[in-house]
Order: C-alpha cells, then sequence, then structure tokens
C-alpha cells in the first residue's frame, strides 16, 4: 500500500509540472511600459565589461527582459559582419595593411578606406598625420581632449578621454572603455546592423 502512495504522489507531481509547462508557455505578461526608452533598458541597468564573456571590444549589454544579457560592441567600436566581430572605428581591424575600418554617415555596415598616413592608429586631418589618443590639432589640450572617436557620431573629433582606474582592492579588472558612453544599439552596433534593435 505505501507503494501505491509514492506513485501516486509521483504521477501527481509529474501532471501538475507538465500543466505548469503547458500554461507557462500560453500565458504571458506583459512588461510595465513606463520605462524611459532612453535609459539603459526597461529595468534601468546598465552595461557592463565582462572580458571572460564578450568577445574582444565588446560589452554586456542589458535587454529587454529581466535576465535578458547581449554582448555587442563597446563604445567607439564597429561590428564587420564579414568576422562576426567588433572592431575600434579608424583602426585597421578586419582591413587590410593600410586601411582602416570606418562608417560612413549614411551607412549601416562599415567599410575598409585606405588610410592615408599607412600606419595604423594615425589619422590624416588636413594634410597632416596625427595619433589617436594624442591633442593632435585639439584646441583644448589644455583640458585634456585628445584626437579620437566620437562614440555617437563614429567621426573623429577631439575627445576627453576616458581613464579607466582599477579597484582600491585591485580584484576588478578595470573597464578600458567608458560605460557611461555606452548605448544600447548604437550606431555600427551588432543589433544595429542586425536589424534586431528593440523598438
Amino acid at each position: 500500500m505505501s507503494g501505491f502512495k509514492y506513485l501516486f504522489c509521483g504521477g501527481l507531481c509529474l501532471i501538475i509540472i507538465g500543466l505548469q509547462l503547458v500554461l507557462g508557455q500560453i500565458v504571458g505578461f506583459p512588461e510595465n511600459g513606463d520605462g524611459d526608452k532612453l535609459k539603459a533598458n526597461l529595468n534601468g541597468r546598465t552595461p557592463l565589461y565582462i572580458p571572460s564573456r564578450c568577445k574582444s571590444h565588446e560589452l554586456l549589454y542589458p535587454g529587454d527582459q529581466k535576465d535578458d544579457w547581449v554582448c555587442d560592441c563597446a563604445p567607439a567600436a564597429l561590428y564587420y559582419p564579414e568576422s562576426d566581430a567588433c572592431f575600434p572605428a579608424f583602426r585597421q581591424g578586419p582591413c587590410q595593411p593600410n586601411e582602416i575600418l570606418v562608417l560612413g554617415n549614411n551607412a549601416i555596415i562599415p567599410e575598409c578606406i585606405p588610410n592615408a598616413c599607412k600606419v595604423d592608429g594615425q589619422i590624416q586631418i588636413q594634410k597632416v598625420c596625427y595619433e589617436l589618443g594624442k591633442a593632435g590639432p585639439c584646441p583644448d589640450a589644455h583640458l585634456n581632449y585628445v584626437l579620437g572617436v566620437d562614440p555617437k557620431t563614429m567621426h573623429i573629433d577631439c575627445v576627453i578621454p576616458f581613464m579607466s582606474l582599477a579597484s582600491r582592492f585591485g580584484m576588478e579588472t578595470p573597464s578600458p572603455y567608458d560605460l557611461s558612453k555606452a548605448e544600447i544599439c548604437a550606431r555600427g552596433s551588432k543589433r544595429s546592423v542586425q536589424g534586431s534593435c528593440p523598438n
């Protein structure tokens, strides 16, 4: 008789679990639509730098669901579909020697163009080659402006560099990217190129 109780209880538990699985696939719960679309996501989560989880030049971005996280390009990096990877803009990246990866004004997919300076990490402005990350032609060098890529426009501009600092305990890997400038579905990101950005 006791074996029958265990068999009955086990069978009943399997039926209940089965019903929950079936009903769980049918019943959905809408998200609260009051979230500001300009925030990192509907829950206000921000991107993370986790090099063990994402590829080079990528950050871990929050998705629209609670436990949804997606690896995508870091600020000032471009997704190149042929390599299925992100590369810093205005650098050689997946291009041939003496070429740089850029994203045109109305382009979605970046392209390789000749680098007039013929040195990776240098860019020509008014027929003079300048090194990225240095003051170069920036008029406000005394304010720490350097020649770099604006992550919003993906154009060369005078920008304030992000200084990555180690934690005071030295246990965390500091991010080489300014996470405050990391935008979900930014121009040149993997999801924008693939057309999978949320509306």
